[in-house]
């Protein structure tokens, strides 16, 4: 699987991975052309297992959350602190909803 550049260029911004623990990153955002005016992005790295597209062939690749999947897989934050703390969130939130689909799952196998 392609992994996720940990530094790219896209609308505007300059994008650098500071931080990743398995399928989350904290990337720092910037304008192109700018020293500072640093955010920092909080996210959850996606992935697909490869797909084609108009004939092309695009192999498995994790990928950056989308726009419309920002506020569920992706958040901006005015420090690095604060993308942090966001992370730290995301991760404990998947973790809550992995532990209720197993015990949903478990009370659906008893029945």
């Amino acid at each position: 699987m392609r992994k996720l550049q940990t530094e790219f260029e896209s609308a505007g911004f300059k994008y650098k991975q500071i931080h990743r623990e398995k399928n989350y990153a904290i990337y720092e955002r910037k304008y192109i052309d700018s020293l500072s005016d640093l955010h920092y992005e909080a996210i959850k790295i996606l992935s697909h297992n490869g797909m084609e597209i108009a004939g092309k062939k695009i192999p498995p690749s994790e990928y950056y959350p989308s726009s419309n999947s920002w506020g569920t897989s992706g958040y901006t934050c005015v420090s690095r602190k604060a993308a942090c703390e966001r992370l730290d969130r995301m991760i404990k939130e998947d973790i809550d909803n992995k532990a209720a689909a197993d015990l949903k799952a478990e009370r659906k196998k008893s029945k």
